[in-house]
C-alpha cells in the first residue's frame, strides 16, 4: 500500500511514493482505482471504510473527554 503523505509544496496537495500529485490528479487517479475493483472488492472498501469511520470517532471522543482535542 502506497504511503500518502502532505507535501510542504504549495503546488501540490499530496506526495504518493514521492511524486507530487495535485487533489484533480489525485482524484482522477481514486477514480480509476475505484473502476478496475470488482464488486466483492468494491463491498469489501465500504466495509473497511466504515470500520475506519468508527475507529476515528471513538479516538475524537476520547480526546474530547480527555481535553486533547
Amino acid at each position: 500500500m502506497a504511503k500518502v503523505q502532505r507535501a510542504t509544496t504549495t503546488n501540490a496537495d499530496v506526495m504518493l511514493d514521492g511524486e507530487s500529485l495535485t487533489a484533480e490528479q489525485l482524484g482522477h487517479d481514486t477514480v480509476e482505482m475505484l473502476q478496475s475493483y470488482s464488486d466483492f472488492g468494491l463491498r469489501c472498501l465500504v466495509e473497511q471504510c466504515r470500520h475506519w469511520q468508527a475507529m476515528a470517532e471513538i479516538e475524537l471522543e476520547r480526546r474530547k473527554l480527555e481535553g486533547t482535542e
